[in-house]
């Protein structure tokens, strides 16, 4: 089983993984973070943030394998796979589970313009 995350993956295909596919603890347990390469990879619930148009979402919830020491996210395939179908069926508003409010800011260059200069 590969888990992957920005192109990279952890190879998992020589831990015992049961018939439903779901990575146990004990899988994961000495799996190393291929994107720092010292952390272990522990099993969590993250949330992202997604645009969708010109739309903001955030997707809670979501089972990842976390690194100990950068905190770089993995997913399974599977997992990949569903957040795709999400995406594709454009995260129709009655089906949020709730709404929440951003604040929005402008980016400022702290630094004088030097074109002119």
């Amino acid at each position: 089983m590969q888990t992957r995350s920005r192109g990279r993956h952890v190879d998992l295909s020589d831990r015992p993984v049961p018939a439903n596919g779901t990575v146990t603890t004990a899988a994961v347990a000495d799996a190393t973070c291929s994107a720092c390469t010292s952390g272990r990879l522990l099993e969590d619930r993250v949330k992202s943030a997604l645009w969708d148009g010109d739309r903001l979402v955030v997707v809670e919830d979501i089972p990842a394998l976390l690194c100990s020491a950068c905190g770089e996210q993995f997913f399974e395939d599977r997992t990949a796979l569903a957040l795709d179908l999400m995406r594709g069926g454009g995260f129709p508003p009655g089906e949020a589970e709730r709404q929440m409010t951003v604040q929005v800011f402008r980016y400022r260059n702290p630094e004088p313009d030097r074109e002119g200069a």
